[in-house]
């Protein structure tokens, strides 16, 4: 898991707590959630709301296949992943049982392996065959931002993992990927080990930007236990059977480390980790079984639904255009059945970077700041290909929050398939501290091209010589 590939997620679905809330109001005449609180707050103090759309109690006769995937399902795998080898996932075994969700471990040497070598343990350099050993994933199919997300379940006894993690755009988060029983002895620690991680897959490879292990107070294959974990924009809260274990703070480990700062879809899964040892017939079949998974959201972790670029819309002026594109900064932005966050360039990160100290809507912009003139420009990009408009008259806004004193007196928008440069946005005489939303109209003379995004452009000259911060949100073209 923590060398997979990991690939952006289908579309950001049922984000906020407003579309779990419509859901209890409308949805099915028997709560399948009663008076569920989170472990960690059973008085709820905090105000948690459950987000149906990424809970389930597995309470019905089969899983719910609008809201789970079953790894390898009609040839789909999600981030490319077909388990760690020797084993390989296999969609026969994922069953509800008894209101639990079971991912067994298999010995089926007959089973039909993958051909291909696994290259992901770095140790090997000749890979690993798939062979002998089927286990099973199981992968949320809607997505959310930030949040207390709980698990109770009983990890397989045996030489597998049972793992309980997440992955948005070119991000992991791994609450946990225990071994019940290693196969080697000597490791018998990881037995009673949290171990958790976050990856960053915007990085070849996918390192790790950081890592904790913690010893438990009891053997995680031995009986059912809760485990959560408190997903904040400036924390990680993690959780066994409702008492504080570990925090993390993203000042600790930095911006550059903290990935996790886009939706994210659930993962269960099992998988062998051979330098652990690997079990053998005896060994298996295995359980990972899992009661209930479970996500809570605050009221003010609200994030607006999405608009995809580019979509049909009514236009609200005299314009030309029956499009509309808009781009904000709370994540990854659908581009065909992807989804890809806008990216800085290297030499531009010390002057942009996505923020979340002064949002217009949602929970993020993005900042600019600079002490000494520029070393050059700095540019940020929006993916390639998420602007399709036609030809003819737009109007593009863009808001804006200037700091105190602030030097920077022009910003620019550039459409790049047909190239167009927008006239920059003068800046001086604006007032300081609050919003404000700059605009203008345009005339395109052609359609977007397949590679068409806007890019946000500060030159050494605009951004001046004597320090600037200011923020940027909400793009829109319409």
């Amino acid at each position: 898991m923590e060398d997979a590939m990991v690939m952006s997620l289908n579309r950001v679905r049922f984000l906020s707590v407003a579309i779990g809330l419509a859901w209890l109001t409308i949805g099915s005449a028997v709560e399948p959630f009663p008076n569920a609180h989170p472990a960690s707050d059973p008085s709820n103090q905090g105000g948690w709301v459950l987000n149906p759309a990424v809970s389930d109690e597995f309470e019905t006769a089969a899983l719910d296949t609008d809201k789970w995937l079953i790894q390898g399902t009609d040839g789909v795998l999600k981030s490319n992943w077909i388990g760690r080898a020797p084993s390989q996932f296999s969609t026969d075994n994922v069953r509800i049982e008894d209101g639990l969700l079971k991912l067994q471990a298999r010995w089926e040497p007959d089973f039909e392996f993958s051909k291909k070598r696994d290259f992901s343990w770095k140790e090997m350099k000749e890979g690993l065959a798939y062979e002998n050993i089927t286990t099973a994933a199981v992968i949320c199919k809607n997505e959310f931002l930030y949040g207390y997300m709980e698990i109770r379940c009983k990890a397989a006894d045996a030489s597998v993992t049972s793992a309980f993690w997440a992955t948005g755009s070119k991000t992991e988060l791994d609450v946990f990927e225990f071994s019940g029983r290693p196969k080697q002895r000597h490791k018998s620690h990881l037995e009673s080990e949290l171990w958790s991680s976050i990856h960053d897959w915007s990085k070849k490879g996918g390192p790790t930007t950081w890592t904790d292990r913690l010893q438990l107070e009891f053997k995680v294959a031995e009986g059912f236990h809760v485990y959560g974990l408190d997903w904040d924009p400036e924390y990680l809260k993690f959780y066994a059977d409702g008492k504080l274990v570990r925090t993390v703070l993203r000042q600790e480990i930095g911006d550059e480390a903290w990935v996790i700062t886009g939706p994210i879809a659930i993962w269960v899964d099992s998988e062998t980790f051979p330098w652990h040892g690997i079990p053998d017939k005896d060994d298996l079949p295995v359980d990972y079984e899992i009661d209930y998974i479970r996500v809570w959201q605050k009221p003010d972790y609200h994030v607006r639904p999405r608009e995809i670029a580019s979509e049909e819309s009514t236009p609200a002026d005299n314009t030309s255009s029956a499009h509309k594109a808009s781009f904000d900064f709370e994540g990854p932005i659908p581009v065909g059945d992807q989804q890809q966050d806008w990216w800085i360039a290297e030499d531009s990160r010390p002057y942009f970077r996505i923020s979340n100290e002064k949002p217009l809507t949602g929970r993020q912009s993005l900042r600019f700041s600079h002490t000494s003139r520029l070393d050059g420009r700095a540019v940020a990009f929006a993916p390639n290909g998420c602007l399709n408009i036609p030809a003819g008259e737009h109007l593009l806004s863009v808001n804006v929050w200037l700091e105190p004193n602030c030097s920077t007196k022009r910003i620019n928008v550039i459409l790049d398939d047909p190239w167009y440069e927008l006239k920059p946005f003068d800046l001086t005489g604006l007032a300081t501290g609050e919003w404000i939303t700059l605009s203008q109209t345009f005339q395109r003379q052609a359609a977007s091209g397949s590679k068409d995004r806007p890019r946000i452009i500060v030159t050494a000259e605009d951004a001046g010589d004597e320090g600037s911060v200011l923020f940027i949100d909400d793009l829109s073209i319409r």
